[in-house]
This record gives C-alpha cells, sequence and structure tokens, in this order.
C-alpha cells in the first residue's frame, strides 16, 4: 500500500509538474505570438517617413560585394561650400550623402582585401523626406572643453526636389516632385541654447484649395511668402530641417 500510494503521489506530482510546464510554454508562446505582432506593426509614420536604402560595400582587392537594405525615417546631411565660396543647395547636399565612399574593413572572401567601396542607392520612394541639417560641428577650446560649433552657411532651398537621381538603376526612375511644405529654424550659436521658429504650409479657410505659408514663432503666427520662406538670408543662415511631401 505504501508502494502504491508513493507510485501514485508521484504520479500526481509529475502531472502537476506537466501541467505548469504546458502553462509556461503555452504563455511563452502567447508572449513570442504578442512580441511577433509588435515587431510587424507598422508605425504611424510608416506611412510617410519610409525610406529604403540599399547599403552595398565591394572589396577593393577581389570585387566581392554584399549588400543589406536599411531604413531612413529622415536624411541627416551636411552642409558645405564649393570652392568659390557658394553655400551647397539641397540637391548638393543629398550628392555629397549618397556618393561612395572607401571604408577601411577587412574582406570575407580574400586575404588581401583591407579597405571596401561603399555605395548607397534609393528602392523605395517614401511620401515626405524630412532633411535634417547637421549645423552643429564638434571643436576644441583652448582649455580643452568640447563645444558645439554652428556652422551658419546659407542653404537656399528651392519649393521643389527631385530624388530619381539616386535611384537604383535596377529600378524604375519614379515621376513626380517633392514640394516643400515646412521648415524648422535653430535661431542662435550653439546647440544648447538658442530658439526655434517655423515656416509651414497651412489651409488658412476651410473652403480654401490653395495652402498659404504660415510664420510660427511661439505664439504668434503670420503670414509670409515663399521668397520669405526660401529667399530670407537670416532664414538661410538659420534652416535646421526642411520638409517635403511628394505632390
Amino acid at each position: 500500500e505504501e508502494l502504491v500510494g508513493t507510485t501514485s503521489d508521484e504520479k500526481d506530482d509529475e502531472s502537476k509538474k506537466s501541467k505548469e510546464s504546458n502553462s509556461e510554454e503555452a504563455a511563452a508562446a502567447d508572449n513570442d505570438e504578442v512580441a511577433a505582432t509588435v515587431a510587424t506593426t507598422d508605425l504611424p509614420t510608416d506611412e510617410y517617413f519610409h525610406l529604403k536604402v540599399r547599403v552595398c560595400l565591394k572589396c577593393k582587392s577581389c570585387g566581392y560585394s554584399r549588400s543589406k537594405e536599411e531604413l531612413y525615417r529622415h536624411l541627416s546631411i551636411d552642409v558645405g561650400e564649393n570652392d568659390e565660396g557658394e553655400s551647397w543647395g539641397v540637391e548638393r547636399s543629398l550628392e555629397h550623402f549618397f556618393q561612395a565612399e572607401d571604408r577601411e574593413l577587412n574582406c570575407e572572401k580574400c586575404e588581401e582585401g583591407t579597405s571596401a567601396t561603399q555605395t548607397m542607392e534609393i528602392i523605395s520612394r517614401p511620401k515626405a523626406i524630412l532633411l535634417h541639417f547637421k549645423r552643429f560641428i564638434v571643436t576644441q577650446r583652448e582649455n580643452g572643453e568640447m563645444v558645439l560649433r554652428k556652422n551658419k552657411a546659407k542653404i537656399p532651398l528651392k519649393d521643389s526636389l527631385s530624388i530619381s537621381s539616386f535611384f537604383s538603376s535596377e529600378e524604375e526612375k519614379p515621376n513626380g516632385l517633392y514640394h516643400l511644405c515646412g521648415v524648422v529654424h535653430h535661431v542662435g550659436n550653439t546647440a544648447f541654447s538658442g530658439h526655434y521658429t517655423t515656416c509651414a504650409k497651412r489651409k488658412l479657410e476651410e473652403e480654401s484649395v490653395e495652402e498659404q505659408w504660415v510664420f510660427f514663432d511661439d505664439t504668434v503666427g503670420q503670414r509670409r511668402t515663399i521668397n520669405y520662406v526660401t529667399g530670407n538670408e537670416t532664414n538661410q543662415k538659420n534652416c535646421y530641417m526642411a520638409l517635403y511631401e511628394l505632390k
């Protein structure tokens, strides 16, 4: 009887452990399913800010290449000047962003390869492009303190923008232009101080079809022209972000 009782107790314990294990596995499976659902759920910003780029690395020694796709929700582009001291436009900054460049790294296929050429090309077109201009430069003062100095080079914005020249040769060249619909300005000398203003297109009347430019400064809103948005010298020196929408 003791043996039967002991065996029965052991079976009950094993049954409990089995049920607990199954419950834990089921809970883990549910958690994995939820995590997978979350991971594959599109963000609200994906509808507009979803720029896919193919990045390719090609060994300069044996020619072996490998590529991967990267997702950009905005592009951080350099602010520069040409040899004549003229400021880059948005197109030139984008050309600099997408231009080929050499990188030091060891090849996966050959022993001689220690550098590769990196190329980038767009493979999907977003509904909107958010550009961030890299105005702040890290500099060192005489006392050794590191500060972010603001580059106040003028950025001559245009009302429209094309990105077709940056598309992959394997993809069909897209039609249509991106049109400027918003600009953020940083007024100040450092990254840790200053004031932000913006110009944005708005429909000021419900029945109006056309949008108008409005300048926003805290609680103040004033109508402006496209020439003020793109041609004003102060705005060109303080332009920090620009939003283009495909139309």
